[in-house]
This record gives structure tokens, C-alpha cells and sequence, in this order.
């Protein structure tokens, strides 16, 4: 079997229900009880387009669901606790004819709603901005963070420090995509200048960010050398203004590898990709200095699988930290590690 290339998004509350959403031209709920049995399915249909790049799901700490999709319109799904019905309502408009928005993000902290997403001109897709809207007392504050100028292939990550977001994103330098950050002050409702943190002048895929709970930061993506993809792993500390790196170095040899996610596990690390439509593994428990021999995962040779957006408040998930997983498509098993 084989990769596809479909996100979906799984969900577990702190009392072990877990809710699955997959998106097609619609969007699909499905909700199961703490024995990972169905119980019920809702469907969101009539959104033609509709797909992993056009909508986002979160889950607060109160095991509210929050989520956000891009339809004529910026919308959000609430799910609150308790229940497993969505009700919709929108946000806010936009000029779509004129324009487009692309990887919405939301989250909602102490009631505030913060929204994150790309924006380009329908008639000029090689350039866009990075924006974020805040909600706060029922008031709407827009920020651009930071112009992109090339065409957005890949998403941003978003980590939280002291209920702030702090986004992580690709952008040009010298022709090559580079990583930078920037900081939004809750104080004054504003984005620090973009820093910039790899200067390697090769260019990248398919950023991914993991903040663990010494607030090490963990980064991943493929970079191009010797005329294909390789997995990069870098780590190191962030302070107000500068990423210190500590580690960096190749995973995978040049190929055609594809989103690289981490998973952390105590002191561990796995680090997963798909390469040729199977997914790899490697892991390292010195914090990335060294890494063991990738291997290939069984269940991705006999199932058909897709990349996941996995949070969970229940207990005994706390200690994964994750970026990403891999699931089989049609189920809610989780593969790789």
C-alpha cells in the first residue's frame, strides 16, 4: 500500500473520547467512545475544495474543540465539552475573488480567539503575507507578522509560551527558503521584528516544530543537497531575539523525502518521514546528536496511511509530545513508533 496525501486531524479529551476529523470536499467527524468504538459520524458537506490546507483543528485545555476553515469566508467549528455535535459560526470576510487564504490556524486561550494564516492575491501567488487576527473582549486586532515572497508549498508551525504564540516559517533569502521566528507580544498586541535562524542557502521543505518541556526547541525539515531531499534535524534554545543552535545534522541521505515529523517521548526521539511512499523512523536518546539506522514501518508496507495532527489532554498520552503522527487512512491507529 502507500502514502496518501490527505491530513486528518485526531482528538482526545481528557476522558479518553476521541474524535477523528478527515477532509474531502467536506468535512467528517467522527466520534468514539474510550474503547475506540464509533459512535457517531457528522458530515459538513457542499465545501467544494475543501482540503488539509484550508482548515485547522485544536483542542483546548478545557477540552473544548475549536476549528477553522476557509469557505468564502473564515468560519469556526466550536465542539464544546461534553458534546460532539459542532456548531458553526463565521468570523470573518474577505475579498475572495480578489483573494485567497491557505493553512489557517486556530487556537483560543482565556477565552481569546487567535487566528494565523497566509494570504495572497489571486493574481499574484509567488507572494503573500503572514497574518494573525486576535479576538479579544469580542474586538478583532489584524497583524501582518512577516511578507513571503515565493509560493507557499508548506505550512507554518505555531508553539505557545506563556499563553503567547511564537510562529515559525519559511522564507526567501538569496533565492533559498530559510527559517525564521517571530514573537507576539500580549502586552502590546504586536509581532516582533522576523528573526532568521538557518543561513545554510539550500532550499527547504516541510517545517516542522517541537518545543519539549525544558523548553528545548526541536526542528525539522527536508533540505535539498546532491539534487534531492535530505531530512535535516536541528536543536537548540530560543531566546528573545536569536535561536542558539546546539545540534544540526542529516538524518537521510538526498531522496525524495516528505514530511518529517517528531514525536518525544521522555528522553527520546523519534523522527518519521515518507520516502517512495513508505514511512521511515529514525530515533536518538542523546537529543539528536546521533541517530539510529532509519527503518521502515511494517503497517505503511500493508495499509494505505496519511499524515495526522494528534493532541490529547488525556493522561496517559501527556507524555508524547508530538509534532506529528501517521495514521492508517481509514482507522484511527497510529504508526511509526
Amino acid at each position: 500500500m502507500s502514502f496518501i496525501n490527505k491530513g486528518s486531524t485526531i482528538i482526545r479529551r481528557s476522558n479518553k473520547e476521541l474524535f477523528k476529523f478527515t477532509i474531502d470536499n467536506n468535512i467528517k467527524i467522527n466520534h468514539y467512545d474510550t474503547n475506540n468504538n464509533l459512535l457517531s459520524s457528522n458530515i459538513i458537506a457542499g465545501l467544494k475544495g475543501m482540503n488539509f490546507t484550508t482548515c485547522y483543528f485544536s483542542l483546548c485545555n478545557n477540552d473544548d474543540i475549536y476549528g477553522v476553515y476557509n469557505y468564502n469566508g473564515i468560519k469556526m467549528l466550536h465542539i464544546p465539552k461534553g458534546y460532539s455535535t459542532p456548531s458553526k459560526k463565521d468570523l470573518f470576510n474577505y475579498d475572495y475573488n480578489k483573494f485567497n487564504i491557505i493553512f489557517p490556524y486556530i487556537n483560543v486561550v482565556n477565552n481569546d480567539i487567535h487566528i494565523i494564516y497566509f494570504v495572497y492575491n489571486n493574481n499574484s501567488t509567488n507572494t503573500c503575507a503572514l497574518f494573525h487576527n486576535y479576538n479579544h473582549n469580542g474586538i478583532w486586532i489584524e497583524n501582518k507578522i512577516d511578507f513571503i515572497s515565493h509560493i507557499v508549498l508548506d505550512n507554518f508551525s505555531v508553539l505557545w509560551v506563556q499563553n503567547s504564540p511564537i510562529v515559525f516559517y519559511f522564507n526567501l533569502v538569496n533565492g533559498c527558503e530559510e527559517v525564521f521566528f517571530s514573537r507576539f507580544n500580549s502586552s502590546t498586541l504586536t509581532w516582533s521584528a522576523p528573526f532568521q535562524i538557518t543561513n545554510s542557502n539550500k532550499n527547504k521543505l516541510y517545517l516542522s516544530v517541537l518545543k519539549d518541556n525544558m523548553n528545548f526547541y526541536h526542528l525539522t525539515f527536508c533540505e535539498n543537497i546532491d539534487n534531492g531531499y535530505a531530512v535535516k534535524y536541528m536543536n537548540g534554545y530560543l531566546s528573545e531575539n536569536k535561536f542558539d543552535i546546539n545540534t544540526s545534522n542529516y538524518v537521510s541521505g538526498p531522496s525524495t523525502c516528505i514530511y518529517p515529523t517528531l514525536v518525544k517521548h521522555n528522553s527520546y526521539l523519534n523522527l518519521m518521514w515518507v520516502n517512495y511512499n513508505k514511512l521511515y523512523t529514525a530515533s536518538s536518546d542523546n537529543l539528536g546528536k546521533t541517530w539510529s539506522e532509519h527503518e521502515i514501518d511494517d503497517n505503511s508496507l500493508d495499509e494505505d496511511f496519511c499524515k495526522s495532527k494528534f493532541i490529547s489532554n488525556y493522561s496517559n498520552d501527556l507524555s508524547y509530545n508530538t509534532t506529528s503522527v501517521f495514521s492508517i487512512n481509514n482507522d484511527i491507529s497510529i504508526i511509526g513508533f
